[in-house]
């Protein structure tokens, strides 16, 4: 594919507020970015697995006791992850560069434009972009290991790699008691189920509210804040489970996630660091520019997280009911959308 250069007519001046209309929410990767990890190696570790046996009461005499038992082993099984690459270019002209003072559209008159430099512009556009793919990795994306340099690494995304703790919903809206199902599953898969977070789209919070206050229960707001993200809160029988919007899951697809095991690892160029703008080599009257860095995601042991499929990706408003009762024995009801 040729080279797109950002040229005078190509891409024109103009005054006032920039505002963007792409994407740039990146919930996943700000809550779980403070523990970040770096390896040196395109595939990484994200732990180790063993089974040590549930509890039973053992049955040994005494003369049994006189000869050891047959001597066993316990297994490890490892998990692993890999980084893939996200890279970007920008061309711009120097003719375009020299142009910043030509404005077009309205009222031009004594006006600046905005922005003042196309690079940071471009840069700064192409940052958020990688930021959006990055986030939507993390969230669904497919494993693929290279075999060559020819073939791509992708790293497993949250929706791949959860396949133990997994609830079809047949079209069905997620309510509550599927929340307390889905960590009576993670419980008996003997993870931790403390500080849960439920990671859903805009359509399945609206069942879940409906939900609440169809059974006489209470969504909290901000009910708790991890770096910077404030998390809504609701009471289940096995323990408190906090709610949040997500990003980029695949329709009719919600997540119950351990965040304590979540970590993005970068793999950074020795000298360079990670995700870097770098000038590419001169061919003509302009400059490219490339960004580019490497990272992955470690999704910690898969059956400490939950996964809905097949939700209902509509909401009907529900009908409300009250009952006032007055004094003198008249019974009024009202019933509100």
């Amino acid at each position: 594919m040729a080279d797109t250069f950002a040229t005078s007519f190509a891409v024109l001046n103009y005054s006032g507020m920039l505002f963007n209309k792409g994407n740039t929410r990146t919930p996943l990767s700000s809550i779980i970015g403070s523990r970040a990890k770096t390896t040196n190696h395109v595939e990484f570790v994200t732990g180790q697995s063993y089974t040590s046996g549930g509890g039973t009461q053992p049955a040994i005499s005494e003369t049994a006791s006189l000869t050891a038992p047959d001597a066993t082993v316990v297994t490890r099984t490892q998990q692993t992850n890999v980084t893939q690459i996200f890279q970007e270019t920008i061309g711009i002209s120097y003719a375009k560069q020299s142009n910043m003072g030509t404005l077009s559209g309205v009222n031009i008159q004594n006006q600046t434009a905005n922005p003042l430099n196309e690079l940071d512009f471009q840069v700064a556009a192409r940052m958020q972009k990688i930021a959006a793919d990055i986030e939507a990795t993390f969230v669904a994306g497919a494993y693929s290991k290279a075999t060559t340099d020819a073939t791509v690494n992708k790293t497993r995304g949250l929706t791949t790699a959860i396949t133990t703790n997994v609830t079809a919903m047949s079209n069905k809206p997620l309510g509550l008691w599927d929340v307390a199902d889905m960590v009576k599953k993670i419980y008996g898969q003997n993870a931790p189920t403390n500080g849960l977070v439920l990671w859903c789209d805009a359509t399945t919070m609206f069942q879940l509210n409906a939900d609440a206050v169809q059974n006489g229960l209470t969504v909290v707001p901000a009910a708790r804040e991890v770096n910077g993200i404030q998390l809504s809160s609701v009471v289940t029988p096995l323990g408190v489970v906090y709610l949040y919007l997500g990003e980029y899951l695949p329709a009719g697809t919600a997540l119950l996630l351990n965040l304590d095991v979540l970590a993005p690892v970068f793999q950074p160029v020795p000298g360079k660091g990670n995700f870097f703008l770098e000038q590419l080599a001169k061919t003509g009257a302009g400059e490219k520019y490339q960004i580019f860095g490497q990272v992955g995601l470690d999704h910690g042991p898969e059956w400490y997280h939950g996964k809905w499929t097949g939700i209902a990706t509509t909401f009907t408003k529900p009908e409300y009911s009250r009952t006032v009762y007055v004094a003198g024995g008249n019974i009024t009801t009202t019933t509100s959308a």
